[in-house]
């Protein structure tokens, strides 16, 4: 498979700063088409490999979206809107788990899923509970 150029992510997210790292091509798009982005990037051959929920003091959700294909790994970083992001599992199945995941832990609402019935959560936990975590500072449990 050929790469494609960064001119090719950039498209995907027009309004998007890309940067290249270590780690890969990075895309940070606060109001990336999510859709869109999941059409093209399994269109260039790309699959979607996990995403990441990060809790913000804002109430809201920031989501990174990683793909990989043939040695090439592509991060596209966005943020939740209204404590909602539209679901990507209609277009990629593997998005499923990990969209139930996330809203689980971070109580983000994905648009458009097909079941955001629990998945790992205890039922003694409330949706969301991850979010409680990012408030707290952390602590060294070393002396």
């Amino acid at each position: 498979m050929m790469v494609p150029q960064i001119e090719t992510f950039a498209a995907i997210a027009p309004s998007g700063e890309v940067e290249s790292r270590a780690d890969g091509l990075w895309i940070i798009a606060p109001d990336l088409d999510v859709a869109t982005m999941a059409h093209e990037m399994t269109r260039l051959g790309f699959r979607l490999s996990t995403m990441t929920g990060l809790a913000q003091g804002d109430g809201e959700t920031v989501v990174i979206y990683h793909y990989v294909a043939a040695g090439c790994a592509v991060h596209f970083k966005t943020c939740s809107r209204g404590g909602t992001q539209p679901s990507i599992a209609p277009i990629v199945r593997a998005a499923s788990w990990i969209e139930r995941e996330i809203h689980d832990f971070f109580g983000l609402r994905f648009e458009g899923h097909p079941n955001l019935a629990p998945l790992l959560r205890p039922h003694e936990l409330r949706e969301g509970f991850f979010r409680d975590a990012a408030d707290v500072p952390l602590q060294s449990t070393r002396p």
